[in-house]
């Protein structure tokens, strides 16, 4: 049930102000979904949390432990890409427990991580398959079973979504929410799509400009945006509401 905590953090390349003054705690077992116009820093802050980026300033805490100074590999950290990161000539079984092959876990240990994984993200029986030979729902999935394997403190995810056809978008979607509550995973999520932030989103948080400008539930956010770009950014969303709305009062 890790605790993260970001205070002040800051980050420039050059004169650019990437991320400026951003301050973030995200609770234990919470799906924390971060959304903002591109170039926001969205990614850069899952790179500096994760310690691929050197933040210039500012504090990076997880359960009460400064982890600024820490290597990647000791932070207790995984990370999945937007391109998910897989070994094409590994199969889905290698892909998953290779952060357990590094960390010298048994062959009994990893053969019962894998499956109990691969059940868990309705892969079960598809071990031996070549990730090259999967759709987009399919390696986002094997890439979310990678990452928990090596059971993190946090989860960090980078557009899950984005390489996911819209003919099974609401399908994995679901899966992937159900697969983080099942897991209890504290998650920092990255999304740019309104809808995938509201149904992911235990909270919300929105970034502009470096850092975060509101915080708060999915219906919160909608009842009490901030501004108008909060109110721009989730815009779509108002449209849903209010087709359901309407929807709803058709019922005899």
């Amino acid at each position: 049930m890790a605790y993260l905590k970001v205070d002040q953090l800051s980050k420039h390349f050059g004169q650019a102000k990437i991320i400026d003054g951003l301050n973030l705690s995200v609770n234990g077992q919470e799906t924390m979904v971060v959304m903002g116009p591109s170039g926001c820093g969205k990614t850069t802050l899952l790179l500096t949390i994760l310690g691929a980026i050197k933040a210039d300033q500012g504090n990076i805490t997880i359960d009460d432990k400064v982890v600024n100074e820490l290597p990647i590999e000791e932070r207790s950290i995984a990370y999945v890409p937007q391109d998910f990161g897989l070994f094409p000539h590994l199969t889905i079984s290698e892909n998953i427990s290779f952060g357990l092959r590094i960390r010298n876990y048994s062959d009994a240990e990893r053969n019962s991580i894998v499956n109990s994984l691969l059940e868990a993200v309705d892969l079960k029986g598809m071990g031996e398959r070549k990730t090259r030979q999967l759709s987009g729902g399919e390696k986002q999935r094997v890439a979310l079973a990678r990452a928990l394997a090596i059971n993190p403190s946090v989860l960090l995810l980078d557009e899950p979504l984005s390489s996911v056809d819209e003919a099974t978008k609401e399908h994995v979607r679901n899966r992937l929410k159900e697969t983080l509550t099942e897991k209890k995973a504290t998650t920092i999520c990255v999304v740019h799509d309104p809808e995938d932030a509201f149904i992911l989103g235990d909270r919300i948080a929105i970034m502009h400009s470096g850092h975060i400008i509101q915080c708060d539930t999915p219906d919160r956010l909608l009842e009490f945006p901030k501004d108008s770009i909060v109110r721009k950014l989730i815009a779509s969303m108002y449209v849903i509401r209010d087709q359901a709305i309407h929807d709803s009062s058709q019922i005899p």
